[in-house]
């Protein structure tokens, strides 16, 4: 196992802009956020045209072998498949300072390996085996041993992977030693602002990374323990927490950490599916489920 900054995609994601719900003052300021998604993306197509993956060992992979992902020029063997035909490209806003969102673009390589089971969403809890580098090729993270991240505490390019890989199988042999089979992987190539961006306590500040990731099974996170899987309670769906609409009651706790969502006195969860037919309680057929209706 390779650990060579251990626990950077936690600890960071916590220091940095990626998860709103903090915010961080560094003595030098932050870089303009429009010129260096210009400046990253440009450094990632160039690397994207011009750079080719270990594709052929995954293929040739049995389905209980981890592969270590790896990158080489196109200059050492033209016939490979340079990885920009192989990338998909998903926008992911972010929030600076003042509220802006600003979009950045994000490519991933969504089956490098397809698992059999299905996706995490965004927010959930996932048990990975990963591999983080910058585009010279340099691994600054990694870990072939798989470990549990819990949902939204990484890097806001990594949990935003995590809808694109499919979980594997799993059974307990006889000495009590788990086997995962069909374990998926994909990869994304990130700009620095779904990183680390200007972090004092980067491994290397402004840098474009890539993420390589397996997972073997994931849960359904629920933060705060009401019931509501934590995905359900970004209500505009935009995957931020901290907007004004992601706290119905106004308290300034956002729903996914608040137990009493509407702030009626009544639990989230003694009012979210009373019935548990899996939908959202409304009595009073007013459209608005009963635990964000301070008025059910």
């Amino acid at each position: 196992m390779k650990n060579y900054y251990p626990f950077f995609l936690f600890v960071l994601s916590f220091l940095f802009i990626q998860c709103d719900e903090t915010r961080n003052t560094f003595v030098t300021p932050l870089r303009n956020y429009y010129e260096q998604r210009t400046t990253d993306n440009d450094s990632i197509v160039s690397f994207l045209q011009s750079h080719y993956y270990n594709y052929d060992e995954y293929v040739n992979a049995a389905s209980t072998e981890h592969v270590e992902f790896t990158i080489d020029s196109l200059t050492n063997d033209p016939s490979k498949i340079p990885m920009i035909d192989q990338v998909v490209e998903q926008e992911v806003k972010i929030k600076d300072e003042d509220g802006n969102y600003i979009s950045h673009t994000m490519y991933i390589i969504p089956d490098v390996r397809l698992g059999v089971g299905e996706s995490p969403s965004f927010a959930d809890d996932a048990y990975v085996t990963y591999k983080g580098m910058f585009l010279d090729g340099y691994s600054f993270d990694s870990n072939d041993q798989p470990t549990w991240f819990s949902g939204l505490s990484t890097v806001r390019g990594f949990y935003e992977l995590l809808p694109h890989i499919e979980r594997s199988t799993w059974k307990v042999e006889a000495n009590g030693n788990v086997t995962f089979d069909g374990f998926g992987t994909a990869v994304v190539i990130m700009p620095s602002a779904l990183g680390y961006y200007g972090s004092s306590s980067a491994p290397r500040q402004y840098a474009p990374l890539i993420f390589a990731v397996d997972l073997y099974t994931f849960k359904t996170a629920d933060h705060d323990g009401d019931s509501v899987p934590t995905v359900d309670e970004d209500i505009d769906g935009n995957h931020h927490f901290s907007d004004e609409v992601d706290d119905t009651d106004g308290d300034g706790t956002p729903n996914y950490l608040d137990n009493d969502d509407d702030g009626d006195g009544i639990l989230t969860i003694e009012e979210y599916d009373v019935d548990n037919d899996g939908i959202p309680d409304d009595r009073n057929d007013d459209g608005t489920p009963d635990y964000l209706d301070p008025n059910s």
